[in-house]
């Protein structure tokens, strides 16, 4: 039997069959001829659910290159990572033992990591963004990251960094560890689908920051701009599937994707931080692992975690840590030794468990309040129905009663940009900010915003504070643009679905 023929039956066998499978069943020990290239893809701030879509499975309309993957890999849809915090998050990855106090994520500090023991027979082309755990023999260029230089790196250039690791992967004679840590689809959210990004307008600036986190219109907002972020960090891991076909390492890879810990959206408070009523969302983290020459996907509805990532990759390269792990590998024998249950620390220390039947009832919780503000693949009420009047976008504005003009206006931030659209151009004028004006620029009001004769959004005018003037902030669709001048309409919505000019 040759070296790719015995590869792919040690493939099938541990993929119980090359099956579509639907559970984790009993694989048999998983081993590659060799040492195969790695690849390893790291996300940050992610929950799973996020990628779902109304039947609980990859959303392949809005996200199709995660799709695309999960049709070649094992999908785990209840994996956990244990902590909330990137740089422990992080180091439980890379070390496989979940330790809840904070220390700089670097190899002075974890000199036992998934980098050094790969680093005995692996050579390494790996960027790290919020951490460095590979130490300068084995990547040279890696530099300490702190507080500040993580700021940098998450104010710019961080699809540009991306793009730049897909270059390294190409095929090598010695066995290599292509390793990439990236801050997406991470705050600030910026990027629309198409990569094109769009900044905030200045009356945004009233808002206090507990706004953010408080106003329910403000929540929605924040949620839809993660998932359009998401849309973007899809085609991001389509480049990197694209540029490993194109280097013939798809086939002979193992493919771990994964990120640090999952978010919670969509409700109020601090999203990051886990508490009882977040706590599935934040620990539901995406993982996929295509092992080498598998070909078929499957669906693995086992509870497993992100510390059980270094065993699994450990065991198909062929090498074993010099240091107790907490992990299991994924596959095989003794991956019947994870845990049923799920673990998460508060930074404070205080441990939560739940059970895989707990994880599934908040996931699906976590699932309907997702569809029921933005629905799944290009159903309704879509991306950009999250307003008051969801019915109205899409429409012309002749299709509703007109009423005529009254004595608010709106003052609309930057429309001169929307007098001279450029469809090439890096940004778009897609985030519609300003403020009222007039003797009722306090009153409650619930707005629609037509490009070009057509209804692109709805939104309520909010209060920064009690009695102040209210403010506006919304997005519209990329696509309700055309190069040059564009005609900008707001409206106030009344008696339901009349519309008065704002002048």
């Amino acid at each position: 039997m040759t070296r790719v023929r015995a590869a792919i039956f040690v493939a099938c066998a541990v993929l119980a069959g090359c099956g579509q499978g639907t559970s984790g069943g009993d694989p048999h020990a998983v081993s590659a001829p060799g040492r195969p290239p790695i690849v390893m893809i790291v996300f940050d701030e992610f929950s799973t659910v996020s990628l779902l879509d109304a039947h609980g499975r990859i959303d392949a309309a809005r996200y199709p290159n995660f799709a695309r993957l999960g049709r070649d890999a094992t999908w785990f849809p209840y994996s956990t990572a244990s902590l909330d915090e990137t740089g422990r998050a992080i180091r439980a990855m890379f070390t496989s033992r979940t330790q809840v106090h904070w220390e700089r994520p670097n190899y002075a500090n974890n000199p036992r990591n998934l980098f050094t023991l790969l680093g005995r027979r692996y050579r390494m082309e790996a960027s790290e963004e919020s951490s460095s755990f590979c130490p300068k023999r084995l990547c040279p260029n890696v530099r300490p990251q702190n507080q500040r230089t993580i700021e940098a790196e998450l104010e710019e250039g961080r699809p540009e960094r991306f793009l730049s690791w897909t270059e390294s992967l190409i095929a090598s004679k010695r066995p290599t560890f292509y390793f990439k840590h990236t801050l997406l689809p991470h705050a600030p959210w910026l990027y629309l689908r198409s990569g094109r990004f769009y900044v905030n307008g200045p009356s945004e600036g009233d808002l206090p920051v507990e706004s953010w986190r408080y106003n329910p219109w403000l929540i929605r907002q924040i949620y839809q701009r993660h998932l359009l972020q998401v849309e973007f960090t899809d085609s991001l891991i389509g480049s990197a599937l694209d540029q490993l076909r194109a280097s013939g390492l798809y086939d002979r890879a193992m493919i771990v994707v994964s990120a640090d810990n999952g978010e919670s959206f969509g409700r109020p408070g601090y999203g990051h931080l886990i508490n009882r009523r977040n706590v599935g969302d934040i620990a539901l983290t995406p993982l996929f692992v295509k092992l080498p020459f598998q070909r078929a996907g499957r669906i693995d509805r086992r509870h497993v975690r992100t510390v059980d990532i270094l065993p699994t990759i450990a065991r198909v390269a062929q090498l074993k840590p010099s240091w107790q792990v907490e992990g299991r590998p994924l596959f095989g024998a003794g991956s019947h030794k994870i845990p049923s249950t799920t673990l998460v620390l508060e930074r404070s220390g205080h441990q939560m468990r739940l059970s895989l039947r707990e994880l599934r009832r908040r996931s699906a919780a976590a699932l309907r309040l997702k569809l029921k503000l933005f629905g799944s693949g290009n159903r309704p009420p879509g991306m950009f129905g999250i307003g008051p009047r969801p019915e109205l976008v899409g429409t012309p504005v002749s299709k509703w009663p007109a009423l005529p003009l009254g004595s608010r206006r709106a003052e609309l931030d930057g429309a001169d940009r929307l007098k001279s659209v450029q469809l090439d151009s890096p940004t778009l004028p897609v985030k519609v900010t300003g403020r009222l004006a007039g003797s009722e620029r306090t009153a409650p009001l619930d707005l629609a915003i037509a490009v070009n004769g057509t209804i692109a959004a709805t939104a309520p005018a909010i209060a920064p504070r009690d009695g102040a003037t209210r403010i506006f902030t919304l997005l519209i669709p990329e696509s309700s643009l055309h190069d040059g001048a564009n005609t900008v309409e707001l409206f106030a919505i009344e008696n339901g679905r009349a519309l008065r000019p704002l002048g």
